[in-house]
């Protein structure tokens, strides 16, 4: 067996083992943590219900005292109650008294409702409308409230009101709740206060079990239901410890069931909040599948993982051998930025220390080899350019005077003088140029060179070109390379003017300036477009930082290898630059 498929073999039975071991672990950390959660959940609940209804109903019974202290309110009332005046504006002023000291309770507001009311018929209430169930006073009034079922088992204090109807409505589908207290008044009962708010608001209290399947029981002591959010009545136990979550199971009714239970002694209210124990189970189940999942989750990429990693391990020497027999001549030496970053690229991994240096070590003589066989390849290249433009020169510069001769002495002949100023002129330049026995000439010689060059061109262009060219008779006789401001000349007239039709003006200027002879050529023409300019910026500070090695191909060919010949001729002490000044401008520095 191999070593890659062993360690496999053995990372996958401790992934398992490992996964096993977690799946356990998490379920019962899981199930712990849900119990414990659901019971925090239950008592978080139940405490903030018990809570909310508390204030509630002390908001109502603060209500209750503030009116009942009220020596005006409880004066009206009292006026209210015992007016047996037949004058019916009497008894509206008294009902308007009284009504007028309801309204002025700042609290009175927060309700539903605030009535006051006695078994005889009378009452009022903050809640007026004109469409009311009763009308005070009238023996249907006096039937209704006497039939109301809290008022046998009021005492002196105060009673909780379940959900029911509200009797003074006209519209019988309002449910209220809240509480009554009876009304003495210097030793006599006038009636009952009731304050009560509708069920919207009682819902919204046990609105903080939003959850859909939590039942809430909210009970008295005496059995009557409160509020319940089921269909249902469950009779659960008082036994039930407070604050625990138990098991409620009816094998009657078939109810099974986790309950919480709570109590508020004050209100003498028992809240049971249970939860069907099939959602338990389901929820459990839910568990044990998502942590499945999770466990799959994570064996499944660790599977890949662990053969991807021995195969890493174990595969490198494999690798490396593999690029080492995939490289040729052709890919060493390529220019392109992607096989430089190929040759460099490191494909052993770092764990197998070995490997990886030898493979650095081998990556770095390649560099070193694709460098040094492109150089050898160049010295190549510009051998055979040698030869060939030896071969080139073969042809017998004679033959060319000779037919150059033929066409002035015929141009003689007609007198076409213009015919015999080209010939002449075009035979200098030809003389200049194939000379071969120096690679230097006196400033002059280029001066006349470039000259005669600008008079042919002119030859072409006519009225279309004018020249200047002012370089002091006292540098005539300095030493410059040949051909070396004809390119230049050239390339202006070539690409400075784009194909404008503007009438082309070219300067050559010549002057010392700190020990150096510059030279200037300036044209009238476009100027260089700034991506030329750049590119051919960059080219010149490559040739004087040493990296020039091939001629350029393309445009502006003049330029970059005038450039190069000058920097290798006077091993870097001759510079060229250039730059845009209504035209384009080339400078060329050397010592003087």
């Amino acid at each position: 067996m191999k070593i890659s498929q062993k360690l496999i073999l053995i990372f996958s039975l401790m992934m398992l083992l490992a996964i096993a071991a977690f799946y356990v672990f998490t379920i019962q950390i899981l199930l712990r943590s849900i119990n414990t959660f659901d019971s925090s959940r239950f008592s978080n609940i139940g405490n903030t219900i018990i809570n909310a209804v508390e204030q509630e109903v002390a908001t109502m019974d603060i209500t209750a005292e503030e009116l009942l202290d009220n020596i005006s309110f409880m004066s009206a009332l009292n006026q209210f109650v015992f007016n047996d005046s037949t004058d019916r504006k009497v008894a509206n002023a008294a009902r308007n008294a009284l009504l007028q000291q309801l309204y002025r309770s700042p609290m009175v507001d927060s309700f539903y409702r605030v009535s006051f009311y006695n078994t005889n018929g009378d009452f009022i209430t903050s809640r007026f409308q004109k469409d009311d169930y009763v009308e005070s006073g009238t023996p249907l009034a006096a039937e209704v409230i006497s039939a109301l079922p809290w008022l046998s088992s009021a005492t002196s204090q105060r009673q909780i009101l379940p959900l029911h109807n509200d009797f003074l409505s006209v519209r019988r589908d309002i449910s209220v709740y809240g509480i009554v207290r009876p009304v003495l008044y210097h030793g006599k009962q006038l009636g009952y206060l009731e304050i009560s708010n509708e069920k919207s608001v009682l819902t919204d209290i046990m609105s903080i079990a939003a959850d859909s399947d939590i039942i809430i029981q909210a009970v008295f002591d005496d059995g009557t239901i409160f509020y319940t959010n089921s269909e249902s009545i469950f009779p659960y136990s008082p036994e039930i410890d407070k604050q625990e979550m138990v098991n409620y199971h009816d094998a009657e009714s078939g109810v099974h069931q986790r309950v919480m239970y709570l109590r508020s002694n004050w209100l003498g209210l028992n809240l049971y909040l249970a939860q069907d124990h099939s959602f338990v189970s389901a929820q459990n189940t839910r568990i044990l599948l998502n942590t499945g999942k999770i466990a799959l989750l994570i064996m499944i990429p660790t599977f890949v993982a662990i053969i991807i990693i021995s195969r890493a391990v174990t595969q490198s020497i494999r690798k490396f051998h593999e690029k080492v027999r995939s490289l040729s001549l052709d890919y060493v030496l390529n220019n392109s930025p992607q096989a430089v970053q190929a040759l460099d690229k490191t494909v052993s991994s770092s764990f197998n220390i070995e490997i990886f240096e030898l493979e650095k070590t081998f990556n770095h003589m390649m560099l070193r080899l694709r460098e040094s066989t492109r150089n050898e390849v160049a010295l190549h290249e510009s051998a055979l350019q040698a030869q060939l433009k030896a071969l080139q020169m073969q042809i017998n510069p004679h033959f060319i005077y000779n037919t150059l001769n033929i066409i002035s002495a015929h141009s003689v002949e007609s007198e076409n003088w213009k015919i015999f100023e080209i010939c002449d002129q075009f035979a200098q330049l030809m003389r200049y140029a194939t000379d071969s026995q120096s690679e230097s000439a006196t400033l002059v010689e280029e001066i006349n060179n470039a000259r005669n060059y600008l008079l042919l061109a002119k030859a072409r262009y006519e009225e279309e070109l004018e020249f200047d060219i002012n370089v002091p008779d006292t540098l005539h006789e300095l030493y410059i390379p040949k051909l070396t401001l004809q390119p230049i000349i050239e390339n202006a007239l070539t690409h400075g003017y784009d194909g404008h039709n503007t009438k082309r003006y070219l300067a050559i200027t010549g002057f010392v300036h700190n020990d150096r002879l510059i030279l200037e050529i300036r044209d009238n023409g476009t100027g260089f477009s700034p991506e030329v300019l750049e590119r051919l910026q960059n080219r010149i500070r490559d040739i004087e930082a040493g990296n020039g090695q091939l001629l350029d191909t393309g445009s502006h060919i003049g330029l970059t290898n005038t450039c190069l010949r000058l920097y290798y001729y006077s091993r870097g002490s001759m510079r060229i630059s250039i730059h845009n000044d209504n035209g384009a401008v080339v400078l060329l520095t050397m010592p003087y």
